[in-house]
């Protein structure tokens, strides 16, 4: 059989279904663990996760294919999954060991703290590849950011009264040191595709500052002096979505943060975020979250 004529669309709870494995918290965010090496393949065939996915490998190596791309991945290598990612493990070369957070675009718009941040699984194609090697520093810190939220993840006490809390903020801290070691990872790319990353930055950041007031593609389009057409063409490439696709993500991340951080009623911020009455927010809002705005507060302040 060709390598590109099986491509399976796996859950995280088809993915914890192959790996022997049950999610402790429902089907947003799972923490794997495995702790004895690996050396049979547990996904002999191409497949498309729809789910987002940071693993670290401990030790061992193995050749991955990921959206047609081949990479030897070593121990200390981080990689990034995007939704939608085509993922091939070809060869498990040499026995592996790996801790990895899995986890859907819904938990991470529900529990990431700035727009600016979700660029790490948005724009997983700003870094030249989805695999990134680590410093001995680096590795560390990671690896126990994760071992935390494995242990929280475990936790079925009724004691721990702030274990949500604890996901968020070590979710949070996650998302923040990988963005770093991007920022600071030294950059190769010819001068055309950094043109287009810094178009897509020069984006997010008019977004952070405007998504209040405008989310008319042709705004942004006019900032950056480029046409609507050819924005939303570098961020379909970018990100597998159109452009209002996007800006409706980052409205929600900021209706998100004025419910958890503010005591604004929710005719108010449907009021700040332009909207034109709360019946709609509250439509826009739930269409989005799976949620109403009320209950999100409720469960989230």
């Amino acid at each position: 059989m060709s390598k590109y004529q099986r491509i399976e669309n796996y859950s995280l709870r088809d993915i914890l279904n192959i790996l022997g494995e049950e999610a402790a918290h429902g089907t947003e965010f799972h923490v794997h663990y495995n702790k004895e090496v690996i050396s049979e393949n547990p996904f002999p065939f191409p497949f498309r996760s729809s789910n987002i996915a940071i693993m670290l490998v401990l030790c061992g190596k193995m050749k991955v294919q990921i959206d047609l791309e081949t990479f030897i991945v070593s121990p200390k290598d981080v990689m990034v999954f995007s939704s939608q990612s085509i993922i091939h493990i070809q060869e498990i070369i040499e026995p592996v060991q790996s801790i990895g957070f899995v986890f859907t675009e819904e938990f991470a718009l529900s529990n990431i703290l700035n727009y600016e941040d979700i660029r790490l699984f948005r724009f997983t194609e700003l870094n030249q590849t989805p695999i990134l090697s680590l410093t001995e520093e680096n590795y560390s810190i990671i690896l126990d950011i994760m071992t935390k939220m494995y242990k929280l993840n475990l936790s079925q006490s009724e004691t721990n009264l702030y274990k949500n809390a604890k996901v968020f903020h070590h979710f949070n801290l996650l998302a923040l040191e990988m963005m770093e070691m991007h920022r600071t990872r030294g950059n190769q790319a010819d001068v055309k595709t950094s043109r287009k990353k810094q178009i897509i930055h020069d984006f997010l950041s008019l977004l952070s500052i405007h998504i209040r007031k405008n989310r008319n593609v042709q705004f942004y389009a006019d900032k950056l002096f480029i046409t609507s057409g050819h924005l939303s063409k570098l961020l379909k490439e970018a990100t597998g979505n159109t452009s209002r696709e996007i800006i409706e993500e980052a409205v929600v991340m900021e209706a998100r943060n004025l419910l958890m951080e503010t005591s604004y009623s929710l005719a108010e911020i449907a009021e700040i975020l332009n909207f034109s009455d709360q019946s709609f927010f509250g439509k826009f809002f739930k269409k989005k979250m799976k949620i109403t705005p009320k209950s999100f507060r409720d469960k989230y302040k």
